[in-house]
């Protein structure tokens, strides 16, 4: 027998065998038993504490950073959010062994036997979550370097489907020499994209204006528009090409003009019988007198008229965008010095991820969000385009061993987003204006469900019931009654204790509503539900832990 298994059991070698046999596919399999457990992976329930200090402008907050572990985050929106988001982009650990990844608060280095699983096993759980907060026509972008490529597209494709990938784009990272003595450097990264339903996706093209100088000929009211030759040229132009694109069209002196070459070759048209139809039908097949082979003709042109609004696809390789050293410049303005994160993307970069989206009114997730790029990127295009996007950001402290004081979150992806939005003094002292907008900032703090009657708070309760009804945040009013969108379709409202004074103000509530149905939530619903009565009661907690476990 293989070393390894001597001290094996019959049943255990069987459960192996079966196993193996389960996993036998084409597609990746990860050493899984032998790592060492993710500590992030539980079972508790997550409540996300509101910090109105470290929050930015004023309340109610539409965007939201919260500071804790991606998976508990991810979990705590499954209960809010599962299926409502239109765009993912992520940026994680590229798992390069130089202390960038970090496991249960120790960094995995180059040398560590399975280096390579460990960082499946944390993607893995990581993008399964994710996957159920995308709409069905949402989409996810995943930055990613030569490191870990070709096992992350496995993994994508694993979690999202070969049939949901979308495209691969390569962006130019480095835009200056390299002065190492190597002989090849890596200039590029990559975003691996795909939908969560590919059949529901809809992304738009790239804006275009320089294609109206195609149109180099203008109408007498002054629209832009070009003729082109109906008769096909270069390959595949010939009859025997196309044999059914060779027919006559009547020309204005009535005669049959098939399409020949100015050679005397029998040529074909560039389209069928039903196109030709349809230009004659709306006036675009134009006639024009030419010389063919010694004497006049008539040649049939399609006239085309310029877009409104010009657009083309997306090229895959963004090489017209700023680079790495750019990104940081930025942070080193804003932040007036060189060291506080060391891979930064460039606002540009992730603006372009969201007009490939093209969602005026999408709610951006960011888990690993690094040093605030994405709502960057998001706050800007709002204040051009006018848009309503939302950004939605999760970063951990990064807090280690040997750094057990840092808090990245905190210190570097709040505040430069509220820098960006509020505005700032740069590092030559000028005023930079703010781009508008606000946030609220909300630490994820887990709760054993069993415990949940004694540590759940009333300011968390409220915070999950305003994203469990799609509100902005606010902070908890501090009373035992709390109402939201009284005079709307969707109104709830939380009776946090049986004071006197709070059944009080329900009552009053109730008997001001009349009819109108709204939902009530209550540690005890049954001693205040009133038979008959149109309203929705709701227990808490049992409401909020059926729904995290959703």
């Amino acid at each position: 027998m293989m070393a390894g298994y001597d001290d094996l059991d019959r049943e255990t070698l069987i459960r192996l065998l079966q196993r193996r046999d389960a996993e036998r596919q084409l597609g990746l399999v990860w050493e899984r038993d032998e790592i060492e457990a993710d500590q992030a992976l539980n079972e508790d329930y997550v409540a996300l504490d509101l910090d109105p200090t470290l929050s930015h402008g004023a309340a109610p907050w539409e965007n939201l950073i919260i500071e804790g572990d991606n998976f508990d985050a991810l979990r705590a929106l499954r209960l809010s959010h599962k299926g409502a988001i239109r765009c993912i982009y992520i940026d994680p650990p590229y798992n390069t062994g130089n202390r960038d990844f970090v496991y249960n608060d120790r960094f995995v280095d180059k040398t560590h036997r399975f280096r390579h699983s460990l960082w499946l096993e944390f993607m893995y759980r990581r993008l399964v979550l994710a996957k159920e907060l995308l709409a069905d026509d949402g989409v996810i972008f995943v930055s990613i370097d030569d490191n870990e490529l070709f096992r992350l597209g496995m993994l994508m494709d694993r979690v999202f489907g070969t049939d949901n990938f979308v495209a691969q784009f390569i962006w130019r990272k480095v835009d200056s020499p390299n002065d190492n003595k190597v002989a090849v450097t890596p200039d590029h990264e990559y975003l691996l994209c795909y939908a969560r339903q590919a059949d529901s996706l809809h992304l738009v093209q790239k804006e275009a204006p320089e294609i109206i100088a195609a149109y180099g000929q203008r109408t007498e009211a002054g629209k832009r528009y070009r003729d082109r030759l109906l008769k096909k040229n270069g390959a595949n132009s010939l009859r025997r090409d196309r044999p059914s694109m060779f027919f006559p069209i009547a020309g204005p002196d009535g005669l049959e003009v098939f399409p020949i070459h100015d050679n005397g070759e029998e040529a074909r048209w560039a389209k069928g019988r039903q196109g030709v139809a349809a230009h004659i039908a709306d006036g675009t097949l134009i006639w024009k007198q030419r010389e063919k082979l010694g004497r006049l003709t008539w040649e049939p042109y399609t006239r085309e008229y310029a877009p409104d609004d010009p657009t083309r696809p997306w090229p895959t390789i963004w090489a017209d965008l700023p680079t790495m050293r750019q990104a940081k410049a930025f942070l080193r303005d804003v932040f007036q010095t060189a060291d506080l994160f060391s891979t930064p993307k460039p606002v540009d970069l992730i603006e372009r991820v969201l007009r490939v989206t093209g969602d005026k009114r999408a709610v951006v997730l960011d888990f690993f969000a690094g040093s605030g790029t994405t709502a960057h990127a998001v706050a800007k295009l709002n204040a051009e385009d006018g848009g309503t996007r939302k950004f939605i950001l999760v970063s951990n402290t990064e807090a280690t061993e040997d750094q057990p004081d840092k808090n990245l979150c905190r210190d570097v992806c709040a505040q430069r987003v509220r820098k960006v939005m509020g505005g700032y003094t740069n590092a030559k002292g000028e005023a930079v204006a703010g781009l508008g907008g606000s946030f609220a900032y909300l630490r994820a703090r887990r709760v054993p469900k069993h415990r949940l009657t004694q540590k759940l708070d009333h300011p968390e309760i409220w915070s999950a019931l305003q994203l469990l009804h799609s509100r902005p945040i606010s902070p908890w009013p501090g009373e035992g009654f709390a109402v939201e969108g009284d005079d709307t379709d969707d109104t709830f409202a939380y009776l946090a204790n049986a004071y006197p004074a709070s059944v009080t103000r329900l009552n009053t509530w109730l008997q001001a509503r009349g009819t109108r149905p709204a939902v009530i939530y209550s540690w005890t619903p049954e001693r205040y539900r009133i038979a008959g009565s149109p309203h929705d009661w709701r227990p808490i907690p049992q409401h909020l832990r059926e729904r995290f476990g959703r």
